[in-house]
C-alpha cells in the first residue's frame, strides 16, 4: 500500500464521526417535528387537521435509530482497528515508534489538521513534523489484512 492509500484508510475515522453527528442531528429534528404544536417552516402547504400519523413517525424514528446504531458500531469498529494498527507502529520501532504513533493519533484520531498545532505539541518544527515525521509514520504504518 502506498502512503496515499494509508492516509485514506486512516481518514475513515473522521468521516465516521461526521456521519454519526449528521444522524444524531436527523434524530433530533425528527423528534422536534413530532412535538405537539410544532411549526413546520418548510414553506410547503400542510393540512389543517394538526394531527400527525404517530405510526409513521415511529417507523421513521425506528429506521433512523437503526441506521444510527449501525453507523455508530461501524465507527467503533473502524476506530478499534485503526488504533490497533497505530499501536503496532509504536511497538515495531522502540526508538521512533512512540513518536510516530503520537503523530498518527493527533492527525487521524483526534483530527488535528493544523500541522503547527501538532508540531508544537510534539516539540518539533512544523516542517519536520509535516514532511519528515509524517512520511516516516505513514511508511511504518501497516494497514490490517482483510479476512
Amino acid at each position: 500500500m502506498n502512503n496515499q492509500e494509508k492516509k485514506k484508510y486512516l481518514e475513515r475515522y473522521g468521516w465516521d464521526k461526521i456521519t454519526i453527528a449528521q444522524l444524531e442531528d436527523q434524530i433530533k429534528e425528527l423528534r422536534l417535528s413530532a412535538l405537539p404544536g410544532g411549526i413546520n417552516y418548510d414553506g410547503m402547504p400542510h393540512g389543517s387537521g394538526g394531527t400527525s400519523d404517530l405510526s409513521d413517525y415511529a417507523a421513521k424514528m425506528d429506521a433512523l435509530i437503526a441506521k444510527y446504531s449501525r453507523a455508530r458500531q461501524k465507527k467503533i469498529d473502524d476506530m478499534r482497528e485503526i488504533v490497533d494498527a497505530i499501536d503496532e507502529v509504536e511497538l515495531k520501532d522502540k526508538n521512533d515508534g512512540p513518536k510516530l504513533a503520537v503523530l498518527l493519533r493527533y492527525r487521524y484520531i483526534e483530527g488535528i489538521k493544523d500541522w503547527g498545532v501538532i508540531a508544537k505539541r510534539m516539540n518539533h518544527s512544523e516542517d519536520y513534523v509535516k514532511r519528515r515525521l509524517h512520511s516516516l509514520a505513514l511508511t511504518s504504518f501497516q494497514m490490517p489484512e482483510k479476512e
